[in-house]
């Protein structure tokens, strides 16, 4: 999954919802299993950019936990 897909992914899929949900839900449900990983990549550079341009927040409760992102209220 390139960059520029994984960002229109979450974006598209963060306008949906303003409630918190895991990094993993963005991920393609027909994916290969050898491209999740490369997906869950993307996808994670993908919610960090979207944080560094104020669109969205990302937490973690405990380290090593699941990582949570949701669109930044309006």
């Amino acid at each position: 999954m390139t960059l520029d897909s994984a960002i229109d992914r979450v974006s598209a899929m963060l306008g949906v919802s303003l409630d918190w949900m895991e990094l993993r839900t963005f991920l393609p449900v027909d994916a290969e299993p050898r491209l999740r990983k490369s997906a869950l990549a993307s996808s994670f550079v993908a919610a960090l950019e979207l944080a560094r341009l104020g669109r969205a927040e990302l937490q973690q409760e405990d380290t090593f936990g699941p990582l949570q992102l949701r669109r930044m209220p309006a």
